[in-house]
């Protein structure tokens, strides 16, 4: 076959987290099986028990709760995500939400109890999904907050920069439910965004790139968004917006990664570098303080610089 069966997938994410043994590889091979939802059909509804553990193939899943003639988008699921009630992951309770296909949708499923049977059998897949949890939760807390301090504005891009490749594939009224507003707030926050595209086509992400590059913006200390927006000659929420579509980050996010590349380039360039000239290096790539910088470069590289440049032969 050409294509690898579907499982793979799974065992690719699952791999992701914490290697898999090949005797629970292949209970995922012999006990899953691919299931298909309509649009709009049910996965199941509140009250039912939660008999089964998906991955999501292809497609998008919404969990809903109505009451009182208000339904509230309570999660959406994606390509690439695992589903299940999350009163389900543990044991067969009841689901306290529907679960619906807001397209068609083919996922590969697993029943729940024998899936629950693994984490006896195999000690791995309490550490991948302890941290599927933690990832979940994570996510779930940052928008609970984001959810109900942020503007539309803000919720909108957080929104575009959580699904860059479904945003247009959720319904808008499933989309304004999820960031707890009002249909009719999304539309006018959608068009106001599309408006601007065409104005900002201009500004194009090797623009951006090489105005970094030439300017090197980044290394100023405390670099502000607004402060960026007025040397790139746009407004704040536009670089935003650019910044979210064409990199998939927010500016802080976007600022960071230069600085470390910039540290990156250095490294290479300076062979006896010293541990303090390390610190100095971090601050003059822009990082207002050495605990700033040590935590930023072992978030994306995995270890602190001292750590990277001994294994990397460096100093």
């Amino acid at each position: 076959m050409s294509n690898p069966h579907p499982v793979q997938l799974v065992l690719q994410q699952l791999s992701s987290f914490h290697p898999l043994s090949a005797e629970l590889s292949q209970e995922f091979v012999e006990n899953s099986s691919e299931v298909f939802f309509k649009k709009d059909e049910y996965l199941m509804r509140k009250g039912e028990l939660s008999t089964h553990v998906y991955f999501v193939l292809k497609g998008i899943i919404s969990g809903q709760i109505t009451s009182k003639e208000k339904t509230i988008t309570t999660f959406i699921t994606v390509d690439g995500e695992f589903l299940s009630a999350i009163e389900g992951m543990y044991g067969e309770k009841p689901c306290v939400e529907d679960v619906k296909a807001e397209e068609d949708s083919y996922l590969l499923a697993m029943c729940s109890s024998y899936f629950h049977s693994l984490y006896d059998r195999f000690p791995e897949m309490n550490v991948i999904f302890r941290k599927v949890l933690e990832m979940y939760y994570g996510d779930a807390h940052y928008r609970s907050i984001f959810i109900r301090m942020g503007s539309v504005e803000d919720k909108y891009i957080y929104f575009l920069r959580t699904f860059p490749e479904h945003a247009e594939r959720i319904p808008v009224e499933v989309a304004a439910s999820f960031m707890n507003l009002k249909t009719a707030t999304l539309v006018k926050m959608i068009s106001k965004m599309n408006a601007g595209k065409t104005l900002n086509q201009q500004l194009s992400k090797e623009d951006i790139l090489e105005n970094m590059e030439k300017f090197k913006y980044y290394l100023q200390k405390k670099l502000t968004l607004k402060e960026l927006a007025d040397r790139l000659n746009i407004n704040p929420h536009q670089l935003s917006y650019l910044l979210n579509v064409h990199f998939n980050e927010n500016f802080n996010s976007f600022i960071n990664r230069l600085r470390i590349n910039y540290i990156l380039d250095q490294f290479s360039i300076h062979d006896n570098l010293q541990q303090y000239s390390i610190d100095g290096l971090g601050r003059q790539a822009g990082f207002s303080s050495k605990t700033t910088f040590f935590t930023e470069f072992k978030k994306r590289m995995g270890q602190t610089p001292y750590t990277y440049l001994q294994q990397h032969k460096l100093s």
